[in-house]
């Protein structure tokens, strides 16, 4: 074998056995003749190339007089020479006065800027948020890129976010973009430190994505560490340390005024002649802040060290990260630790290796938010339950038990229990890594490989003592593990080839193959004999539950993509993607993915090349077919499951594997695809100081995967997994940045981006609605009612439910509701007119996704000071306030707006609340507006003069706010929360307030070093 690849490599390597000769020269800045190390010098059409070293000195080996040599460097304009006879070219490059040769990373290569044609954002460092409590890339881009919606769950320390490029495109399966790290298709998730990232670019049109194909249809994700620079090494030290406050929260009532009103309205209703609270509750001396006694000001500690440089042969970048958080909910938190390894080298003039190595450990303790029963969640406890008149703790520090008086409708413990002696702990590695080889076969011509791993294992550890378990005296314990791999092969082609000086051609041809793997245990029990050993001995729990399993997918592929340019003016592209997944049916296996996009860049035709007014102009039209693959493994078989139906002897029933009679095979499976076409154009004037983008999309998403039910009778099964809906997004982004003041040692710059997007579902299963979420009832035995369904001619985000209209008058009837004769009861509009309040008069009543999103940075400078200020807004979206249910009926300050017989003007109901006969809690009193805008990001910072310390390079220090101001209407205890209790989390299941992690505030202080 050894011999063989010498063969093949000896082989490859004599198309090179030309005449060469030396080129070297010195590059330097333009401006003041100073030398830029780390210059790329490459040979056009070639990944041959050098560095220039820390004296901008450069030496290659060019093959012949007809080369081209091309010179780059980050923020400085790009130029050629042709080598011709020339032994030694000097170059001096110039400042970009603009961004139109900023490289972009697209799938499988990258381009210029001012030659995409396609929908691309790309973030450098200094347009992303960093520092603070940021700590995953989801937060790096939030409010940063127009079409690119990101929303958090809840504020728990490491909880991912979710994700949504230009609408929801599926319903049943996830809306999360593909990701692809330096190559690697894999989901960073909350593993990898933004630290290490030094650009983010994402594919939102369908011509950018098909490349990627079956995973593109919710755009794509593409992150690039950073990377060694030739010259000297360089060391650098980055720390932060801050603090974190509880964001915002409801208003309450003091205890006097909360058991004021429920005596009011009890005695408005049937009772026991007796006050709900008695004179002595009423006395108590205590107005116990719950909210305030769950929460603290939480640390939170960032540090990076970083060592990077390189020569003209080899390069690399060494980097490790420490992240802490507290969490500002008692006995919560988050940690990581990480490593990351980048390293090039060159061998010869036509081979390169690279590896990109990382791994990380994550550990956390969380809350169990959802423990089985909405009055066992600590959050429902201490947000709706617990009365201010009674104490947190006893005389003698303990906790005290016994929160609420003896009226009360049940007993609840002390959340502050349920914080500090339930745990939730969670640890994880990850490992993941990639190596390339890059091999120039001819001038023109490379060959890359691309090959890689990434496995994740870990576990979680529950333990729940009573008497602060789901079992309530009985104690709970368990341990979930999981480990998954990924493994990634892939080989491409490319070619790139300037005919004449007008005509240049790129072409890439490719396959990939790529194999998931998960594997997955538990283990729980309850009742042990002592809480000493917590989750460490569920062998000795009187009840003991094992489950396991195991699964396995992978996706095969082969691609290709042209690119050609005419005069740099008129540029054309086209991709086609074919993909395999073993998910899908049989008879469905292989999809195809074509695209095709164009640009016509104005700004270089003669009548205005000229122009001191346009500096750029370019219309781009794109039109591209992708797919969206993410459906759970085995979708489209039979499955079996455990059966007790076997019997041997005509008497005893054995246990046994059989059809498990739920789910009905689907050979014809396929993928959802997702058309979309994106019209949109560039522009810059006045040597752009003013530029921006404008663009228009469309996307139809046909053969939505949903389950839909079956007659068991006559099949068998009662439910199968089929192509049924279609439904389309459409939307408008603009994007505009300025350069308002330069002059001197001032500088003014400012970026802003809008976007829309309007959604509809036009196709579905009949007539037959989606039912997504269902009423979730804070107490009582009100049977649950559908909140929020998918219907045709609806969209994705509906809430549904009853219109409330007021409340019951003294003396009044009102006929939809014959029943309710008690003043105060709830009245609900009659919105079919049949006569009577049913379920059928049950309609949408809001929406959670946003009418518009707006993004606001600016970027003061004067001399070594700077100030960085991002605005982040949401705006149209409703939120579902679960939380309002509980607190608005006797703890918040909307209580006071209750009927009885003492406030006979309350527009909200008395003494039933919302638990009539008639209607539910599911109505559009509950729905609430979520606009807000808010101050994300705040930054004021110095770098110091360094120029008399000669071993240092540079000095940053500053100071940092994150959400420090907060402007909404809304009455939680933060509009940024998607929180569905026993639900989905997804963005499909998005805008529900339903007692999750509050939000936080963060003030820190943080330097960077560089030597």
């Amino acid at each position: 074998m050894k011999l063989f690849l010498s063969f093949i490599f000896i082989l490859l390597s004599s198309f090179h056995l030309v005449a060469q000769f030396t080129v070297s020269g010195t590059v330097v800045d333009a401006a003041d003749g100073t030398p830029l190390p780390g210059v790329n010098v490459v040979i056009k059409g070639t990944s041959i190339g050098v560095s220039a070293d820390f004296d901008g000195k450069y030496k290659v080996q060019v093959p012949n007089g007809d080369a081209v040599l091309e010179f780059s460097y980050i923020g400085f304009e790009a130029q050629s020479y042709t080598v011709g006879g020339q032994s030694v070219i000097d170059v001096a490059l110039s400042a970009q006065v603009d961004q139109l040769n900023e490289v972009v990373v697209v799938g499988y290569g990258s381009v210029k800027k001012k030659d995409l044609t396609g929908s691309v954002v790309s973030l450098g460092e200094e347009e992303m948020t960093l520092g603070g409590a940021v700590s995953n890339t989801a937060q790096m881009i939030q409010g940063r890129a127009a079409g690119v919606e990101v929303s958090a769950n809840d504020g728990e320390p490491g909880q991912g976010l979710n994700i949504v490029i230009r609408g929801n495109t599926s319903i049943s399966n996830s809306n999360q973009p593909l990701y692809v790290v330096d190559g690697f298709p894999l989901d960073p998730g909350v593993a990898i430190s933004p630290d290490d990232i030094e650009t983010i670019d994402i594919l939102k049109d369908a011509a950018s994505a098909a490349i990627y194909g079956s995973r593109g249809s919710s755009g794509v994700v593409i992150i690039t560490t950073k990377k060694g620079k030739s010259g000297r090494t360089e060391i650098s030290v980055d720390g932060s340390t801050g603090f974190q406050t509880l964001n915002g929260a409801p208003e309450y009532l003091d205890w006097s005024d909360s058991a004021r009103i429920a005596n009011e309205i009890y005695a408005s209703g049937p009772n026991d002649g007796n006050p709900f609270y008695s004179a002595e509750d009423l006395a108590s001396p205590y107005n116990t802040d719950w909210i305030e006694e769950i929460t603290r000001t939480a640390k939170v500690t960032n540090y990076n060290v970083r060592a990077s440089g390189g020569s003209d042969k080899a390069h690399f970048s060494l980097s490790a990260n420490l992240f802490d958080q507290e969490g500002i909910v008692l006995n919560s938190d988050f940690t990581r630790v990480s490593v990351r390894l980048n390293a090039d080298q060159k061998f010869g003039n036509s081979t390169k290796v690279a590896v990109n190595l990382f791994t990380a450990r994550v550990q956390g303790n969380g809350i169990v938010k959802q423990p089985g029963s909405r009055t066992l969640s600590p959050f429902f406890v201490a947000v709706a339950r617990a009365q201010r008149g009674r104490p947190a703790y006893n005389p003698d520090g303990t906790i005290n038990e016994s929160i609420q008086f003896s009226r009360d409708l049940q007993p609840f413990r002390n959340p502050i229990g349920f914080f500090n002696t339930r745990l939730n702990e969670r640890e994880f590695w990850r490992t993941y890594g990639n190596l390339t080889v890059d091999h120039d076969i001819l001038e023109g011509l490379i060959a890359k490989l691309n090959v890689g791993f990434d496995h994740e294992s870990g576990q979680t550890g529950i333990y729940e003592p009573a008497p602060y378990s789901r079992g309530g005296e009985i104690p709970l314990g368990s341990i979930d593990a999981s480990s998954s791999t990924n493994y990634l092969a892939e080989f491409t082609l490319s070619y790139s080839k300037t005919f004449g000086e007008d005509h240049d051609f790129n072409i890439l041809a490719g396959a990939s193959y790529q194999e998931f793997e998960n594997l997955f245990y538990g283990l729980s029990g309850q009742n042990f004999p002592t809480d000493k050993t917590l989750y460490f001995n569920l062998g000795s729990a009187e009840q003991q539950f094992v489950y396991s399993g195991k699964t396995s997918t992978n996706i095969a592929s082969f691609f290709t993509r042209a690119s050609y340019s005419y005069k740099d003016k008129y540029l054309f592209n086209a991709t086609v993607r074919a993909d395999g997944a073993s998910q899908f049916g049989e008879n469905n296996k292989w999809g195809y993915f074509p695209s095709a996009s164009a640009a016509w860049r104005l700004s270089q035709e003669d009548f205005l090349k000229e122009s001191n007014t346009i500096s750029d102009l370019k219309l781009r039209v794109s039109y591209g077919l992708t797919g969206n693959n993410n459906i759970a493994p085995y979708t489209s078989l039979a499955r079996v499951g455990s059966s007790t139906a076997y019997s041997f002897d005509g008497s005893t029933n054995s246990v046994g594997l059989g059809p498990d009679g739920v789910t009905a095979p689907n050979p014809d499976l396929q993928w959802e695809e997702t058309a979309m076409l994106n019209v949109g154009f560039d522009f810059g004037f006045w040597n752009n100081g003013l530029y921006g983008s404008v663009d228009f999309y469309k996307s139809d998403t046909d053969n939505l995967i949903i389950e839909r039910p079956l007659s068991s009778a006559s099949t068998g099964f009662q439910n199968i997994v089929d192509n049924v809906g279609s439904m389309t997004n459409q939307g408008l982004e603009v994007v505009l940045g300025a350069r308002i003041a330069n002059a001197g040692d001032f500088k003014w710059d400012a970026n802003l981006n809008f976007a829309t997007n309007d959604n509809e579902v036009t196709q579905l299963d009949g007539d037959n609605p989606i039912n997504i979420a269902f009423e979730r009832q804070p107490y009582g035995e009100v049977g649950e009612e559908v909140y929020r369904r998918i219907i045709e001619g609806g969209r994705v985000g509906d809430f549904y439910g009853y219109k409330f209209i007021g409340v019951l008058q003294e003396g009044e009837t009102y006929d939809p509701q014959p029943n309710s004769v008690l003043a105060g009861t709830a009245l609900y509009e009659d919105v079919n007119n049949d006569g009577i309040i049913d379920a059928d008069d049950r309609t949408v009543i809001g929406n959670a996704n946003p009418d518009f999103t707006l993004g606001f940075n600016n970027h003061f400078e004067y001399k070594g000071v700077y100030l960085d200020m991002f605005w982040q807004g949401v705006f149209g979206n409703d939120l579902f306030n679960f939380k309002a249910i509980a607190i608005d009926q006797s703890l918040g300050v909307n209580a006071l707006n209750r009927y009885s017989d003492f406030n006979t003007s309350g527009t909200l109901p008395g003494v039933n609340w919302f638990q009539g006969e008639y209607g539910n809690y599911a109505n559009d009193y509950f729905i609430e507006d979520g606009t807000y805008i808010r101050l994300k990001n705040l930054v004021l910072g110095y770098n110091l003069n360094t120029d008399y310390i000669s071993w240092i390079k540079n000095i940053n220090i500053y100071a940092q706010g994150q959400n420090l101001l907060t402007f909404t209407d809304y009455s939680g205890f933060d509009p940024e929360v998607s929180f569905n209790y026993g639900g989905s989390q997804s963005s499909i299941n998005r805008g529900v307030d339903d007692y999750g992690y509050p939000n936080y505030r963060i003030y820190s202080l943080g330097f960077k070093v560089t030597f």
